[in-house]
């Protein structure tokens, strides 16, 4: 098997924040003993909800945070340790796209001189012309027509036209990966079809590797080749078909809270969940999810599930009662079935 472009080993990330009383400091992991490969030409999607680490999980894959902990490897060689010239490599191998493409953007500059700017930084010296290179870039993303849009500064452009631009300069160094930070956030919904569109198919045509950090339950599961749910800093379950199948009971949380396009489709969330910013912090031996679990047991309060395959798919999940709550969520799935006006 090929050597994964990135891979995490154990990472974690931890933050000092001053305590309420303001007389000493609190230590919390945003990033908290994570493993994870991403491989040659796969969309992986990374899903949570606000505050489970998501963000800080791709600044550490882009080496713009150092782990507190652990290891982070490019192509199995391990990043703090590598050289100057393959650290150089790595910084043109995985590119980053950002959540808002107008702050990623000079608003001081029209597009062609941030374009210009990145083809001189890195030495890119085309045959047929910088400004023929840089239509061709413009053109290969889906923006018509590219010399207008050379021309134009960030405010000038939609929400959906900046978002390409910030896609098509991180593509000018032909990257193997790109991490995309809540890239649909800013946008509009039917332009968020299409920005899923084009990452499908430079991932398909060009064999780019996708990090795709959202949120989004829907617009994740139509284009990724596996995702990963975080919870609290740590990643919960990972897997190909875990949003049709999941094992955690935190996935199946969720996927319960996720809208419908369907208006007949009915959506029950648990009432006697409790929600997340209501929690006390919890001690990190124990599982992160048991305050908000039903079938939380004692191991669940003294040892911290390691991920463990499911036998489905090359799934995995952490979970010390992972097959109660397969059990659990099939009897769910069956009730809603027979509920009147179900889909």
């Amino acid at each position: 098997m090929n050597v994964p472009i990135l891979s995490l080993r154990n990472v974690v990330r931890t933050y000092a924040d001053r305590h309420r009383s303001g007389w000493r400091k609190v230590h919390f992991n945003a990033v908290d003993g994570v493993d994870i490969d991403v491989r040659e030409g796969e969309i992986l999607a990374i899903v949570g909800e606000s505050g489970s680490g998501k963000s800080t999980l791709a600044k550490v894959m882009l080496q713009l945070e150092k782990p507190s902990s652990g290891q982070a490897f490019y192509r199995g060689d391990d990043l703090a340790a590598a050289s100057r010239v393959r650290r150089s490599e790595y910084r043109c191998d995985v590119q980053a796209v950002f959540q808002d493409p107008a702050s990623s953007l000079n608003p001081r500059m029209r597009v062609r001189q941030s374009l210009s700017y990145v083809a001189r930084r890195h030495g890119l010296n085309p045959k047929e012309g910088l400004d023929a290179f840089l239509i061709a870039q413009l053109e290969a993303v889906g923006l018509h027509p590219a010399p207008d849009i050379l021309l134009r500064y960030p405010h000038q452009l939609s929400g959906g036209q900046q978002q390409r631009v910030a896609i098509a300069r991180a593509m000018m160094l032909t990257p193997s990966l790109i991490v995309a930070d809540e890239p649909l956030s800013a946008l509009d919904v039917s332009i968020q079809a299409q920005i899923l569109d084009l990452m499908r198919d430079l991932s398909r045509n060009r064999n780019v590797g996708f990090v795709l950090i959202s949120h989004d339950l829907n617009a994740v599961q139509s284009i990724a080749d596996r995702i990963a749910v975080m919870y609290r800093g740590s990643i919960v379950e990972v897997g190909r078909d875990i949003l049709s199948a999941p094992a955690h009971p935190y996935t199946r949380l969720l996927l319960d809270a996720r809208l419908s396009f369907d208006p007949r489709q009915r959506r029950e969330v648990p009432d006697h969940v409790p929600l997340a910013e209501t929690l006390t912090p919890l001690a990190s031996q124990g599982c992160q999810f048991r305050d908000r679990c039903s079938l939380a047991t004692e191991i669940c309060s003294s040892a911290k599930p390691g991920l463990e395959p499911t036998g489905q798919s090359s799934a995995m999940v952490a979970c010390h009662m992972s097959q109660s709550a397969q059990t659990d969520a099939s009897l769910t799935k069956e009730k809603k079935q027979k509920l009147p006006g179900s889909a």
